[in-house]
């Protein structure tokens, strides 16, 4: 009989690609994947676009007792999508959009699995790994975070990535982007939003950007920021490229010689995977978790980190390592150790429904 698994997460693309990854494996090997998100949030348009089934729930954060109310209801109507699907697995990619499905598989005992993105254990996943079959970490970082009566569940199996970039080739890259043989390359990005901090840094640093001439810049400043940033650009050597955000930002930071970023738990890992040196940012919110990541990293000695207060100093100090290559090969070396071949495969792999 074909085997079916409930996926469940939503609200950001840290979650749900992680999500999707997994999908398009279990898709793969024949298995019948069912999303379970929200119908409010990105994944509710994002899902059926890759052919996989989605379940919409009209779930909200609980913070008051009208949404509180609806959150108890969505429980019940997790229960009901289990009995109906009949799933062998339901796997919960964090964040409050997972509870409902997995809640009601522990309650219906089914076999729950869970997966975390950063370093830190998330307050759904803390709440209910003690009561799920395994939990699937992506740094070995978080067994800190958890009593050893419970670590025979942990599987460090690294963040599912996209399969773009499984397959790709640093040189091609470079070949793609005709990038120079005396050229050094650095990717300068803060996310889809942008980072104020990290744009103003740069547009502090231009002057040295601009003359240095074999230094090519790619900078993504975030949709919000663009229009503003390009008034201020008076001058633009012709190989660096300035965008609001990069569709192929994965290839670009594959051809690139040192990266300066936040620190969601998506960017470390493919950070991690494409073996590349950083200069990281966190996101200052200790809600995010970023300076978690960023610690994985550093404690390294693949990445340095600075605060957003601090991020003119990041700016120089790329300016200067990027010329320093025998500090550049010591970090994409130190990286190496941290690397998972294919995190994705690795998880599914461990899922006990092969074994029925």
């Amino acid at each position: 009989m074909k085997k079916k698994v409930i996926l469940t997460t939503g609200g950001t693309g840290g979650h749900i690609y992680p999500a999707l990854s997994v999908a398009e494996e279990l898709k793969e090997r024949d298995v019948d994947v069912i999303f379970v998100g929200s119908n409010y949030r990105m994944e509710k348009d994002l899902i059926p676009t890759h052919d996989i089934k989605f379940i919409g729930l009209n779930i909200k954060p609980p913070k008051n007792i009208k949404t509180i109310f609806t959150f108890v209801l969505n429980i019940f109507k997790g229960i009901y999508i289990i009995l109906r699907e009949k799933p062998d697995a339901i796997i919960g990619f964090g964040n409050y959009i997972s509870v409902p499905l997995v809640l009601g598989g522990i309650i219906l005992r089914k076999d729950v699995y869970l997966q975390e993105q950063n370093a830190g254990l998330g307050g759904v996943n803390k709440l209910f790994y003690p009561m799920v079959k395994k939990l699937f970490l992506a740094f070995d970082k978080t067994y800190d975070d958890i009593p050893m009566k419970y670590q025979h569940k942990l599987i460090i199996s690294g963040n599912p990535l996209r399969r773009e970039i499984l397959t790709i080739n640093i040189e091609e890259e470079k070949e793609k982007l005709k990038i120079q043989s005396d050229e050094r390359v650095l990717t300068v990005t803060g996310g889809s939003l942008g980072a104020k901090a990290i744009n103003d840094a740069v547009l502090e640093q231009w002057d040295k950007i601009f003359e240095n001439k074999k230094l090519r810049l790619y900078w993504a400043t975030g949709q919000d920021n663009y229009d503003e940033i390009s008034k201020k650009l008076t001058k633009i050597k012709i190989i660096d490229t300035v965008k609001p955000y990069f569709n192929n930002l994965i290839n670009i930071m594959a051809a690139s010689d040192l990266i300066i970023c936040r620190a969601g738990a998506l960017t470390i890992s493919e950070l991690i995977y494409l073996e590349k040196p950083s200069l990281v940012i966190p996101y200052s919110s200790k809600k995010v978790g970023q300076y978690s990541n960023a610690e994985i990293l550093a404690e390294n000695n693949s990445a340095i980190i600075y605060n957003n207060r601090e991020s003119n100093d990041a700016i120089e100090k790329a300016l200067s390592l990027i010329n320093d290559n025998g500090k550049l090969r010591k970090m994409t070396s130190q990286i190496k150790n941290l690397k998972e071949e294919n995190s994705t495969k690795k998880l599914v792999d461990n899922l006990d429904i092969w074994r029925k």
